[in-house]
């Protein structure tokens, strides 16, 4: 029975060697799939993935007080995620079905297997949400995105309809087509609110992770991702809808294709601050077992709270209803 290995400072030159060696590897393998991601990168669909890797890196900075000091390594367990991640690579490659996605998949579990490996679980623990955020900065398979892609288009187009309907435009819809008066607006593929989509889930779920709420919050949050992207994409045809029929095509075309696609992120954002702070108003939190400073700055923020002990006394001091005499016979 071989005993294990002591603790040793992360810095020791046998560790970094290994570092080195692991990273090396792992950049040659991977050097094209990245070459290809960067070429998607450039797209509109997936220009946030330049981000992913920055946030990923600020994940484990913000983090970095759950990092091991000492560590006994090698740990023979990040061999089990290497071999899962070589087994996916090499299975994505040979029968070319989602094979960028899942290799980029493969990296992230050989990246967890080095760290492990390296690491130990206390770096791992430390290090799983950067790395696993990494897979947003990898491109959906064609026929996922093209399907997702279509399925936009249609709920834009079917949403952008009721809506300048509803504000008091005669429009109806040819498939993709908005025939909005005397004007036709197409939702093409590219209106179809796909970009807008990836960029908001991935800033979502970044949110989620760093933000100081409870875990119903957060799971809110992501759950509130897709249909407030949508809601910004139906705000950014109907708005150039109104626009055709009030200033012209060629300001409405400007608009949707330039100015209304950059303020999609602000208004997603917003309508994302609006339901953080709906969820503030609704879930209160309980102020029986607050200190007398914690209750003032409650009832600053929330002036609700300042009528809830008058309503609660006011309840409690009310007296019971008095039982009718029995009738005598």
């Amino acid at each position: 029975m071989t005993a294990k290995p002591s603790p040793e400072t992360i810095r020791s030159p046998g560790w970094i060697g290994a570092l080195i060696a692991i990273l090396g590897v792992l950049a040659f393998v991977y050097f094209p799939l990245m070459n290809y991601c960067f070429q998607q990168w450039l797209k509109p669909d997936y220009s946030h993935g330049f981000l992913v890797p920055l946030f990923s890196i600020y994940l484990a900075w913000k983090w970095r007080v759950w990092a091991p000091t000492e560590i006994a390594w090698p740990d023979a367990m990040g061999l089990a995620f290497i071999g899962g991640g070589a087994a996916l690579f090499l299975a994505a490659g040979l029968f070319n079905t989602a094979k960028e996605w899942l290799q980029g998949l493969s990296l992230v579990l050989n990246l967890c297997g080095a760290t492990l490996m390296l690491g130990g679980p206390a770096a791992l623990r430390w290090l799983w949400p950067s790395l696993a955020f990494l897979l947003f900065m990898f491109p959906l398979p064609y026929r996922v995105e093209s399907s997702l892609g279509w399925e936009l288009q249609k709920i834009a187009a079917i949403c952008s309809e009721f809506v300048l309907q509803t504000v008091g435009y005669p429009t109806y819809r040819a498939g993709n087509t908005l025939h909005c008066q005397d004007h036709v607006l197409e939702v093409a593929n590219a209106c179809s609110g796909l970009s807008m989509l990836l960029t908001f889930l991935a800033l979502a779920t970044g949110m989620a992770i760093v933000i100081q709420r409870p875990w119903l919050d957060r799971i809110i949050i992501l759950l509130s991702a897709v249909p407030i992207a949508i809601f910004s994409n139906v705000i950014r045809i109907a708005v150039t809808g109104v626009l055709y029929n009030e200033a012209g095509k060629e300001l409405g075309d400007r608009v949707f294709h330039d100015f209304a696609g950059w303020m999609m992120m602000p208004l997603a954002l917003g309508v994302l601050l609006i339901e953080l702070k709906v969820l503030d108003w609704v879930l209160q939190d309980d102020l029986g077992k607050a200190s007398r400073e914690e209750v003032i700055r409650n009832v600053t923020s929330k002036p609700a709270y300042l009528f809830m002990p008058a309503f609660e006394e006011s309840q409690a001091a009310k007296p019971a209803k008095r039982a009718a005499p029995p009738k005598g016979n």
